[in-house]
């Protein structure tokens, strides 16, 4: 059962290595075609003809350029809503079309598709501009003079797959150096020199990345969004991403205390706080603990007792090896940003230690939570359901909201996720997160 149970662990790791693609040669590309299109294909936006034929000077239909569009700008339906019929919008458009879904995102944000376009008819520049445009404005607003997008007079000629790879590319470009953080910087903490971002501006985020990863591996598809409207402070834990490890155990009240004391001393007297498994239950620690500095408590996949995750899990702890994660994201951004690339083995092992050691808080410490909290989880996550739900009700949920009103803090399942896949889906998590932080304390408190 404990090799089963290992097995299917680094499958999963292996599993999420390769969603991030793998590396092949196309031979028809120029030099500007090939940076732009190999981008988009590692990010998982382009295909070619076969293994090494693109064609970027093929003309480009309809149907091609409004996908290209959806998935390179990240534009879906609204999360959990019902999908249309396609002959809502279009008059020329079957349900069975492999462009279907693109045409129906791109019409619910927007985009100008007449309802009787002939999706195989090719595209001019100036539409395929237009539409990018009106993408690039729903993440927005930027100022016209600094769009990437440039409308000239030879807009009506037909646009090639090549130019579109192009624009596309360098309006993504556009949109993560947007993402660059206003401040970054190391404070000394506890006998750590702990990293920190800062976004935005507004009422401060503090978001807490789970385990073996750092900003980017948790929170790099969320932080641009969060950012538009209030302050993202973002930290890595110790041993993860930019702060080094040092000699003393890991452990959640020690992560906890640590990220109270870069609060302090970045000036943040209050904050809302964002944390998935175990920088989750870090944040558990920082409002027992710490309650002066949380508004709000965001729970991602989050555990209060080891038995919080399945027994299967648990058994396939000892199993792991820094092997398994090899060419995997992680050990990828690991090697990026650590400042030494060469400790991540013992990373794996101290993160083997803190799962694997038994600890049960006491009900009373997490009753004691008076921040509003949002509880997540997949419903095929690691944590266990009940354990969520027990989670929940300790603070505050679990009522008959029709007759005592509703409690201070929310519950959400969301469908068709796993421990892994949980932070990548943006615009489930966005739809719950925002609504729930945006409100007044007073608000989820039901007064």
């Amino acid at each position: 059962m404990k090799k089963s149970a290992a097995i299917i662990l680094t499958v999963l790791i292996l599993l999420f290595t390769a969603l991030s693609g793998t590396a092949f040669a196309f031979n028809d590309l120029n030099e500007a075609e090939e940076t732009a299109i190999l981008d988009l294909k590692d990010r998982g936006i382009v295909s070619g003809m076969d293994n090494e034929h693109c064609a970027p000077r093929a003309k480009i239909t309809v149907a091609q350029g409004v996908t290209l569009i959806v998935g390179g700008m990240k534009l879906s339906i609204a999360p959990h809503a019902t999908e249309p019929d396609a002959n809502t919008y279009f008059t020329s458009i079957s349900m069975n079309a492999w462009y279907y879904e693109a045409f129906v995102a791109a019409r619910k944000n927007g985009l100008d598709i007449p309802k009787d376009v002939n999706p195989h008819a090719f595209m001019t520049r100036g539409q395929y501009k237009s539409m990018l445009q009106t993408a690039l404005d729903n993440k927005g607003p930027f100022p016209e003079q600094e769009s990437p997008i440039v409308f000239e007079e030879e807009d009506q000629r037909i646009m090639t797959r090549g130019e579109a790879a192009v624009l596309l590319l360098s309006t993504i470009k556009f949109l993560e150096a947007k993402s660059v953080p206003s401040k970054r910087g190391y404070v000394s903490v506890n006998g750590l020199n702990m990293y920190y971002e800062i976004y935005g501006t507004g009422q401060p985020l503090v978001l807490l990345h789970g385990a073996y990863s750092s900003i980017n591996t948790t929170f790099g598809k969320l932080i641009p969004i969060l950012a538009r409207t209030r302050q993202v402070i973002a930290v890595d834990l110790q041993g993860h991403g930019r702060t080094a490890d040092i000699d003393r155990p890991l452990s959640y009240v020690q992560m906890a205390d640590d990220t109270a004391a870069l609060l302090r001393e970045i000036g943040i007297a209050n904050a809302d706080i964002f944390g998935y498994s175990m920088g989750g239950t870090t944040a558990l620690q920082i409002a027992i603990r710490h309650p002066e500095l949380v508004r709000k408590l965001v729970l991602a996949s989050t555990y209060f007792r080891s038995d919080g995750y399945y027994q299967e899990v648990l058994d396939s702890i000892p199993y792991i090896t820094p092997e398994v994660f090899a060419g995997s994201p992680i050990v990828d951004e690991y090697k990026r940003v650590a400042p030494n690339p060469q400790d991540f083995p013992n990373l794996v092992n101290k993160l083997k230690t803190l799962v694997s050691e038994k600890f049960a808080w006491e009900p009373a410490e997490i009753l004691s939570i008076n921040a509003p909290s949002l509880v997540m989880v997949g419903d095929s996550d690691s944590i266990r359901p009940e354990h969520a739900v027990e989670l929940f009700r300790l603070l505050g949920g679990g009522v008959v909201g029709d007759m005592a009103g509703l409690p201070r803090s929310q519950l959400a399942v969301i469908p068709g996720t796993t421990h892994i896949s949980i932070m990548n889906h943006t615009e489930s998590l966005v739809s719950l997160i925002v609504p729930f932080l945006d409100a007044s304390v007073e608000e989820s408190q039901g007064a």
